[in-house]
C-alpha cells in the first residue's frame, strides 16, 4: 500500500470492526487503511466541517495567488502528469439505472512536488470556488500545503501555509460563505499541538498559530475542524495527558479570533480519542468522539452553544461495547446524525431543541463485517450514510437515506463489482439532496477511485472509475460539493516514484 512508502511519519488511524454472533472485535492501528479482516474493510474518514459550511473557497488570486509562498520545486500547476481518463466506463460496478445530469472530468495532478505527499482534504465556498490542502515532505519534515480551484482559472499553484523546521500533519480545513477559510493541523515540536491558519480573500494565508496545548503524552494527536456561513469555526482534537486521552475544543469567532482550548469531556475511566465536530448556521456545535469507560468503548458527544458554552459530555450509545470512530454532520438549523461502527452501523440523530434520540441500526443485511460508516446532512435535514461491510468474500459499499420526518429508509448496495473490496468511502450532500460518494477499491493488481451519484427523488445511479492512472495505488479520496451541486474529488496516489495529490471535478 502506498502509506508504507510514506517519508514522514504520521500515525492515520485505521478501524476495523467485525460483527459476528454477539462475538465482535475492535481494533484502532497506525496503519494504513490497509485491508482488516474478512473482505478487508478499512478506514474511516471523518470530511472536516460536514454539516457546517458547504465548504471551502476564495477566489484564487485574491491574495492566494498562485506562486505566494510556493516553495521551489513543489509548485506545479493544475494539469501536470497529464490527462487520466475521462472517469472511465460507466456500469464497471454500477447498481441503479438511473443517469445524473453532472458529469466527471478528467482527473489532473494539483502539484509536483519532489517528496511524498498524502492526507488531501478538499473544500467548497459558496461561489463555487474550491480549497484542497495536504500535507508533503520536504525531505526532513512533514508540511502542510495549498491550492485552489476557481472554475473559470482552474488550480493555481500550491502555496506553503505551515512553519518550516517542524513537522506538520493531518491537515482539516473549513470555510464559510465568503470564502474565508482555517485550516487546522498537528504540528510536532518535540510533542504534538494544534496549529491552524486562516485565509482571507483580498489578503491570503496568514501566519500559523498554535491553538491548543501541547500533548504532554507525546502520543497520536487527531484533530478536525468545521467552519459555519458566517465564519464560526470549531476544532477540536484528542491529546494525552500522561495517563490518557481527552478531548479539547477551541473555537474561532470571526469577529475575535481564537478562543481559549477547553477540555470537553470528563469521562477518567479510559481514552477519549478520534473526535468528529460539526457546526450550525447560529453557531451551535456538536462533537462527538470514542470514549472509554475502562471497560466498554461507546459513542460520545458534547453540544457547545453561543450564549453557554460547551454543556456537559454523555454518552448517545445504546449499544456500547466495541463501539468506534463516531462522525457528525448538522444541518443549518442544528439538527445533527452521528453515525459509528459498532455492533450493527449505529445512527442517532440530535433534535434542536429536544435532543438525542435512541440509537438504532441502519443496515438491511445484518450480516458481514463492517466498516466505518460517513454521513453528510443536506441544509433542509436529507442525510446519506455510507459505508463498507463483507459479503463473505470482499467489502462492498453500502448506503442509506434519511428523511425528515420519515426517519432512515432501507440500505441498499451502491457498487457491485467484485474484482475487489471497497475502502475509505466519503459522502458529500448538496443542498437539493443530491449526494455524491467516492471510495477506493482494488481491481486485483492496483486500488483505483470510484464514484457515485445519488440524484434526489430518483435514486442511485452507476457506479464509475474517475481516474485511470494506473502505475500505482489511488487511496483515501474525499468529496465536496458545492451550493449548485457541483463536486471535487481528491486523493494521493503513486505514479512509481512519489506519492502525489490528484483532483477530479464533477460538474
Amino acid at each position: 500500500m502506498i502509506e508504507s512508502r510514506i517519508r514522514f511519519a504520521v500515525a492515520i488511524a485505521t478501524v476495523v470492526v467485525m460483527v459476528g454472533c454477539g462475538g465482535t472485535n475492535s481494533g484502532s492501528t497506525g496503519g494504513t487503511g490497509a485491508a482488516g479482516g474478512t473482505g478487508g474493510i478499512a478506514g474511516t474518514g471523518g470530511a472536516a466541517g460536514m454539516g457546517g459550511a458547504s465548504g471551502m473557497g476564495g477566489a484564487a488570486g485574491m491574495g492566494g495567488a498562485a506562486g505566494m509562498g510556493g516553495a521551489a520545486g513543489t509548485g506545479g500547476a493544475a494539469g501536470m502528469g497529464g490527462a487520466s481518463g475521462m472517469g472511465g466506463a460507466a456500469g464497471e460496478g454500477g447498481t441503479g439505472g438511473v443517469i445524473p445530469t453532472r458529469q466527471w472530468g478528467t482527473a489532473i495532478l494539483i502539484e509536483a512536488g519532489n517528496e511524498d505527499a498524502s492526507g488531501p482534504q478538499v473544500a467548497f465556498d459558496a461561489s463555487g470556488n474550491a480549497v484542497a490542502v495536504w500535507f508533503q515532505s520536504d525531505g526532513t519534515n512533514g508540511r502542510i500545503w495549498a491550492s485552489w480551484y476557481v472554475p473559470t482559472q482552474g488550480w493555481a499553484n500550491p502555496e506553503l501555509i505551515s512553519p518550516a523546521m517542524v513537522t506538520s500533519a493531518v491537515p482539516r480545513v473549513g470555510a464559510d460563505s465568503s470564502g474565508n477559510a482555517i485550516a487546522v493541523w498537528r504540528q510536532q515540536t518535540g510533542l504534538f499541538g494544534a496549529w491552524a491558519n486562516r485565509y482571507t480573500p483580498g489578503t491570503g494565508w496568514g501566519t500559523a498559530e498554535g491553538i491548543g496545548a501541547i500533548d504532554t503524552a507525546a502520543g497520536d494527536f487527531a484533530i478536525e475542524v468545521a467552519v459555519n456561513p458566517d465564519g464560526d469555526a470549531m476544532s477540536v482534537w484528542h491529546q494525552g495527558d500522561g495517563m490518557r486521552k481527552n478531548i479539547w475544543a477551541n473555537r474561532f469567532a470571526s469577529v475575535g479570533g481564537w478562543q481559549t482550548a477547553e477540555l470537553i469531556e470528563s469521562e477518567n475511566g479510559g481514552d477519549a480519542k478520534n473526535p468528529q465536530v460539526a457546526v450550525d448556521a447560529n453557531g451551535n456545535a456538536i462533537a462527538v468522539w470514542q470514549q472509554n469507560d475502562g471497560m466498554d468503548n461507546y459513542a460520545a458527544a458534547n453540544r457547545y452553544t453561543p450564549g453557554g458554552g460547551w454543556g456537559t459530555d454523555l454518552s448517545i450509545d445504546n449499544a456500547p461495547g466495541v463501539s468506534s470512530r463516531p462522525q457528525v454532520a448538522s444541518d443549518a438549523a442544528g439538527n445533527a446524525i452521528a453515525v459509528w461502527p459498532g455492533i450493527g452501523v449505529r445512527a442517532n440523530r440530535y433534535a434542536q431543541g429536544v435532543g438525542w434520540g435512541t440509537a438504532e441500526d441502519i443496515r438491511s443485511d445484518v450480516t458481514g463485517g463492517l466498516g466505518a460508516p460517513e454521513v453528510a446532512v443536506s441544509p433542509d435535514g436529507h442525510a446519506i450514510a455510507v459505508w463498507p461491510q463483507t459479503d463473505g468474500t470482499r467489502a462492498n459499499l453500502w448506503a442509506n437515506r434519511y428523511e425528515p420526518g420519515s426517519g432512515w429508509g432501507t440500505a441498499e448496495l451502491i457498487e457491485t463489482d467484485n474484482a475487489g473490496g471497497v475502502q475509505w468511502p466519503q459522502v458529500a450532500v448538496d443542498p437539493d439532496g443530491n449526494a455524491v460518494a467516492v471510495w477506493h477499491q482494488s481491481d486485483g493488481t492496483r486500488t483505483n477511485i470510484w464514484a457515485n451519484q445519488y440524484v434526489a427523488d430518483l435514486g442511485w445511479a452507476t457506479a464509475e472509475l474517475i481516474e485511470t492512472e494506473d502505475l500505482g495505488d489511488a487511496e483515501r479520496p474525499q468529496i465536496a460539493v458545492d451550493p449548485d451541486g457541483n463536486a471535487i474529488a481528491v486523493w494521493y496516489q503513486d505514479d512509481g516514484t512519489h506519492i502525489n495529490v490528484w483532483a477530479n471535478r464533477l460538474e
